[in-house]
């Protein structure tokens, strides 16, 4: 099929060559020494290398080649130049092999040079394994040309292989790690990590699991306000812990490492499977700009010793476990604990009410200047700003889980730029230990009631001492 071309002898050199690749290394020297060692005098003499020179061998431009045949390794291998630089093995698609590695083949044998001319028109090609050649290397050009090399055994002086080009019967050596890419097998080619999302461009992550769905994403906005660059959409609106995702999400994901399909086990995916969804937005250096986003899709299944399986485009992988366990941690894990109450930038006042009582701060802006009023009268700068700051945000301690709420002991109003960002948030008695952060009617974390009144009395101390 791939090798139409091969006359009954080729057929026999690749039968009697594939000891080379897939022979221990003990019994390939043994058998090469015994060849050469009779031989050894004649080698060296027809040896006419010079200390600088070099010989090509053969040069072409990987472009102007359509496939390249390597007949006598573990596997016959057809390498095949889809264009534009993407090469893949036999009948592969380029998705189900590295095409890097496929376009090693092309890289390896358009250009080949040597530093040892060991002998023209030879009268034994037996003493360098040429006879019944290790590997036949094909190459066929887009004009319809062809080019055949014949590969033998590996020279125990030199370190080298010999080779020697049909039709040009001279015979060099040939680096021994270009014979070690030809011999590799098909396995070797599959074998490649299909998941490859670089992390910087994931702009919003997504778990569904049975319990809960966990959705965070990249803020709209980022500026000198923003307190954290991620944001949690479900099961909270609030701010994500960005030192979590970065540390326990997103560095897991650059692990993720699906490199070889399993065939013969489902992974123990089921409908209840945690399903892990990304949305990339790929930036190009280059070009200075972004591409088109995409999503992809991760289904976790079991895990084995260390290992969990994931479906991925229809095939069961297996990856470190390490690297997708944060699929089944707490949303409350990704909440940022330092919650940010309201926008900065967009409160020109805030009501205080508890025990009973009543008071504003008022706050105007004058570039990166900022006044303050305390219940109307003007207040030290310094002293406002400190206590601005721990209004609008607060360190949380849980997640409410229905409890009963009882009085609320303190209420913050904020007034909004704009009707639309006024925002009242609530602290409301569960018992002596905690109370409930409730934001515009949505009550979803607890915080430690000592907390609670700690800012009240920071608050009380400030309206003695604001002036």
């Amino acid at each position: 099929m791939r090798s139409g071309y091969m006359v009954q002898k080729e057929k026999s050199m690749t039968k009697n060559g594939r000891k080379m690749c897939i022979a221990s290394a003990l019994v390939l020297v043994l058998t090469a020494g015994i060849i050469i060692a009779a031989n050894i005098d004649t080698a060296e003499t027809n040896h006419i290398n010079t200390e600088n020179d070099t010989y090509t061998i053969y040069s072409e431009d990987a472009n102007n080649i359509s496939y390249i045949d390597v007949i006598g390794g573990q596997d016959e291998i057809r390498a095949v130049n889809l264009g534009d630089s993407v090469w893949t093995i036999n009948d592969f698609t380029p998705d189900e092999v590295d095409t890097a590695k496929a376009y090693g083949i092309a890289g390896t044998v358009a250009q080949m040079i040597s530093k040892n001319k060991i002998a023209e028109n030879p009268s034994d090609l037996s003493q360098y394994g040429l006879d019944t050649p290790s590997l036949t290397v094909v190459i066929t050009k887009k004009n319809g040309d062809s080019d055949t090399f014949y590969i033998g055994d590996q020279s125990p002086t030199l370190g080298e292989y010999f080779i020697m080009r049909d039709g040009i019967n001279t015979v060099y050596t040939i680096y021994e790690f270009k014979v070690d890419t030809l011999c590799k097998p098909v396995s070797y080619y599959r074998e490649f990590n299909r998941f490859n999302v670089n992390i910087d461009d994931i702009t919003n992550i997504k778990i569904i699991r049975q319990d809960e769905s966990v959705e965070v994403k990249i803020v709209d906005k980022i500026d000198e306000n923003t307190n954290n660059v991620w944001e949690m959409v479900s099961p909270y609106a609030c701010g994500a812990n960005d030192d979590y995702i970065d540390n326990k999400i997103l560095e897991p994901i650059r692990n993720i490492n699906l490199s070889t399909p399993i065939s013969d086990t489902d992974g123990g995916i089921t409908d209840k499977s945690p399903i892990l969804t990304l949305k990339i937005k790929p930036y190009d250096e280059i070009m200075g700009k972004y591409g088109d986003e995409y999503t992809e899709t991760l289904t976790v299944g079991s895990t084995i010793n260390g290992k969990t399986y994931v479906k991925y485009k229809e095939n069961i992988y297996s990856s470190d476990s390490e690297s997708l366990s944060f699929v089944n941690e707490s949303s409350f894990n990704i909440v940022s604990k330092l919650q940010a109450l309201v926008d900065i930038s967009k409160v020109k006042r805030v009501m205080l009410e508890y025990n009973g009582e009543s008071h504003s701060i008022d706050i105007s802006r004058s570039g990166n200047a900022y006044n303050f009023k305390a219940d109307g009268d003007n207040a030290d700068e310094r002293l406002s700003k400190t206590m601005y700051q721990a209004i609008i945000s607060l360190a949380v301690d849980g997640v409410y889980n229905g409890e009963t709420l009882g009085d609320v002991i303190f209420r913050l109003t904020y007034e909004g730029n704009n009707s639309a960002d006024n925002t009242i948030v609530e602290f409301s008695s569960i018992n002596d230990l905690s109370c409930a952060l409730t934001r515009n009617g949505k009550t979803e974390f607890t915080i430690r009631k000592n907390k609670v009144n700690e800012l009240i009395d920071a608050f009380t101390s400030y309206l003695k001492n604001y002036k």
